[in-house]
């Protein structure tokens, strides 16, 4: 039987992807671009920035590559650690619910690094991320959702196999350094889901990436892993899920025909993906309140959203910092509320401590629902104190592939979260320049436009 690390490899070599997939790259880039442009001042971010810079550029792959936005030249591991931890602070990148995961933050920063430092054209650039994103999905959806159930990151888990495998397309390994490349990430995967509301999950975005990049590095030098790395009796699969091997499979026998990257959902309020149904229904409801006072709000979602809402309340209490307050879905809901909006202000010092914010988060329900097996959806009823109530029901929230995000509303957010931060203008000119990267000739002028200066 053919290994699961040399399907994989089978599927990396394949050479170009549909216009549709190169498309759709394009947006998964943009998407995190604009999850990543209104983080540059958080503390994390600053953190590690200033760890990169300590570390010295570095010859190990060449050339240098650059941390996004701060417009901070570093060697590509140490650009592809910051810039996934960029990707994965405010909780506003991709979100690909069937694994609950976020399959880019960890892949994007390892190729970009790699396809800067080598000078790789823009359209072997998004080949590379869009074969990478994809052999990440079919891994994840092995291992899920049990390797989820145990603690696992989801995207810390296969992140490393997705960035290595991108970047063996980007450099062009030959199959034998392409399967020890998904080997050797398969074999040093890591992430506790505890990290959650601390800074210590964009570190593993970040440094899942870097990990992913060493990987290739080591195999495009001759380095070797096992081959059955995934499916072995100590592997991958046995180790981190309690999945049902026949899965295998069927997640490897869909490659490059069913693109599961077309089923990513994109973010359209920077808060994590079970708290966008409930913001977007508070949203669509609070308009007609009238002035009346609210005595709760009432959310029926999925069991799984109850259970996940009700460990981090118990775990976390009252969010006393913005990580915190982002994965709080009743705080989330509150605030929207009693602000009529929800961007990353809400989750800002000045909110945290609205004490109208913090009653109302009190009088949030979550009744679940079994009825919703996934996330992409709730209803929401507010009960007045004067006895009336207002109902509003949600399959599809925006961005999810039920209700897709338009294309220009993609470059439209980016905009609106680079207001401040960069030169007016800016922001137009990057959503140009990613929506032209299959012509460009390298990354230079694209990479150019993401710093602040």
């Amino acid at each position: 039987m053919t290994s699961v690390s040399a399907r994989l490899t089978e599927f990396l070599l394949a050479g170009d992807v549909p216009g549709a997939v190169l498309h759709e790259a394009k947006r998964l880039l943009l998407n995190q671009l604009k999850a990543s442009v209104g983080a540059t001042d958080h503390p994390a971010i600053r953190i590690l920035r200033d760890w990169a810079v300590a570390q010295g550029p570095g010859p190990a792959l060449g050339n240098a590559a650059h941390i996004n936005w701060l417009g901070t030249e570093v060697a590509p591991a140490q650009a592809a650690m910051v810039n996934g931890a960029l990707y994965e602070v405010l909780d506003f990148h991709d979100t690909y619910i069937p694994c609950f995961m976020h399959a880019v933050s960890a892949v994007l920063p390892a190729v970009l690094a790699l396809a800067e430092a080598r000078g790789s054209s823009g359209k072997l650039f998004l080949t590379a991320l869009a074969r990478g994103v994809e052999a990440e999905l079919a891994i994840a959806t092995c291992l899920m959702p049990t390797a989820y159930f145990r603690g696992a990151v989801p995207a810390g888990l296969t992140g490393g196999v997705g960035a290595a495998a991108a970047c063996a397309v980007l450099a062009g390994l030959d199959a034998e350094r392409t399967q020890n490349a998904l080997g050797i990430a398969m074999c040093t995967a890591f992430g506790l889901y505890v990290s959650v509301g601390s800074n210590t999950l964009p570190y593993i975005s970040g440094a899942t990436a870097r990990s992913g990049l060493t990987a290739f590095e080591l195999a495009e030098r001759g380095f070797t892993a096992p081959p059955t790395a995934f499916e072995g009796d100590k592997g991958m699969f046995v180790t981190h899920s309690d999945e049902d091997a026949a899965k295998i499979a069927g997640a490897l026998a869909t490659l490059g025909h069913d693109w599961r990257l077309f089923g990513q959902t994109y973010k359209v309020v920077p808060t994590e993906t079970i708290t966008h149904g409930p913001v977007e229904a508070v949203l669509a409801l609070l308009p007609g309140a009238a002035g009346r006072s609210v005595d709760r709000l009432s959310f029926a979602v999925s069991p799984i959203v109850q259970s996940i809402a009700d460990e981090r309340r118990d775990r976390i209490g009252y969010p006393q910092t913005q990580s915190e307050a982002t994965f709080d879905l009743r705080y989330c809901a509150a605030a929207a509320w009693v602000r009529g909006r929800f961007t990353t202000a809400e989750t800002a010092d000045a909110a945290r401590t609205d004490l109208a914010i913090a009653a109302l988060r009190d009088r949030v329900e979550l009744i679940p629902d079994p009825a919703r097996p996934t996330f992409e959806g709730c209803a929401l009823t507010v009960h007045y104190t004067d006895g009336s109530m207002a109902f509003h029901n949600i399959d599809h929230f925006l961005g999810t592939p039920g209700a897709r995000v338009p294309d220009a509303m993609l470059g439209d957010l980016l905009a609106q979260y680079a207001a401040g931060v960069l030169p007016d203008g800016r922001a137009a000119l990057i959503a140009e320049a990613v929506w032209g990267l299959d012509s460009a000739p390298d990354l230079s002028g694209l990479v150019a436009l993401l710093r602040m200066d």
